[in-house]
């Protein structure tokens, strides 16, 4: 049960990273995708704490795609 929670919890962080990239929130994405991987180093360790790792950095994913980091001197493409 859970390697389909954390499937399911790395399909969506992977997702929302492409969302990113897609609507030119590139420097949204790269801090994103960042956080994933090292995530992924720092919590490989066991199953569980891996499983912990991805829905913390999916829950992450989400607060960033709901308020966007802002960059100066850089504006985002809203859509």
């Amino acid at each position: 049960m859970e390697f389909v929670i954390m499937g399911i919890a790395l399909a969506f962080n992977i997702l929302v990273v492409l969302w990113k990239f897609t609507y030119n929130r590139v420097g949204n994405a790269m801090v994103d995708g960042a956080l994933l991987i090292a995530v992924a180093i720092l919590f490989s360790s066991s199953t569980a704490l891996l499983i912990i790792g991805t829905i913390g950095s999916a829950l992450v994913s989400l607060y960033l795609l709901m308020f966007p980091i802002k960059f100066k001197g850089h504006q985002h493409a809203r859509s």
